[in-house]
């Protein structure tokens, strides 16, 4: 395929995210409808026959295409026809529950403190799909955590949910008290339990030991006993001897 023909497929792909349906893919567009180029990598590699799609790519259709219908600020781009985009509203009906993930890392953070807004946006992004809310998150590291919101204690407390598209949801907080996820990871062992475990290793006895030969308590009553009828034997013959020799 020629490199005009798969800049102009690239062009519409990105016109349609960008500038249609942005919640399709997971995506939440800041006010004046930019997205990170960086994210939109990331949303093009999940789909089948755009993995291979880098920067340089874009950057091709501003050359080579005259009515693409994109725009570039710095590490950001946008559609220039938003007319189609989604609006963000408050949802009419609210599914039971919600999903969305953190980094491993923050997550002992997150359970005690809740989930704040990453990557630059004013909202945490939930979804009523818990396999678009595990796309998402792998977007920000590639095992995340994923958390189920009970929606309405998450409204009732902070009265904070709006709707983006069909099925993303936007809140500016989520408490600890109104999610629930995976334990958290064992603390480190403390030096005690580390003690307690050396002490319950198992101690190998010593005629076991490589190397080293040990009778065990029968083998040593046995050789007594020989030792015993030996010399009684020397004593018997001994006094044989010398009753010969008076004789």
């Amino acid at each position: 395929m020629k490199p005009e023909k798969q800049c102009e497929k690239l062009s519409r792909l990105l016109t349609y995210i960008l500038g249609r349906a942005p919640d399709e893919f997971g995506l939440f567009l800041d006010s004046d409808g930019y997205c990170k180029i960086k994210t939109i990598l990331q949303v093009l590699s999940e789909e089948e026959g755009w993995k291979h799609v880098r920067l340089g790519n874009i950057r091709e259709i501003f050359v080579l295409i005259n009515n693409h219908g994109l725009e570039l600020l710095n590490d950001k781009i946008r559609a220039m026809d938003r007319s189609h985009l989604p609006d963000q509203k408050e949802p009419t009906q609210l599914p039971k529950l919600l999903y969305t993930c953190v980094r491993q890392r923050a997550y002992p953070h997150v359970c005690n403190k809740g989930v704040k807004p990453l990557g630059g946006i004013d909202y945490v992004v939930m979804s009523s799909d818990d396999q678009m809310a595990l796309r998402i998150g792998q977007r920000i590291d590639h095992k995340p955590v994923k958390l189920i919101i009970q929606t309405h204690h998450l409204l009732s407390k902070t009265g904070d949910i709006s709707q983006y598209g069909e099925s993303l949801f936007l809140s500016h907080y989520i408490p600890s008290n109104c999610f629930h996820g995976p334990p958290l990871p064992d603390e480190k062992k403390s030096p005690k339990k580390k003690a307690l475990q050396t002490e319950k290793k198992t101690i190998i006895p010593p005629h076991e030991n490589f190397g080293a030969f040990f009778p065990k308590p029968d083998e040593e009553v046995s050789h007594k006993e020989t030792k015993r009828k030996r010399s009684k034997k020397e004593i018997s013959w001994k006094k044989e001897r010398r009753q010969k020799k008076r004789r």
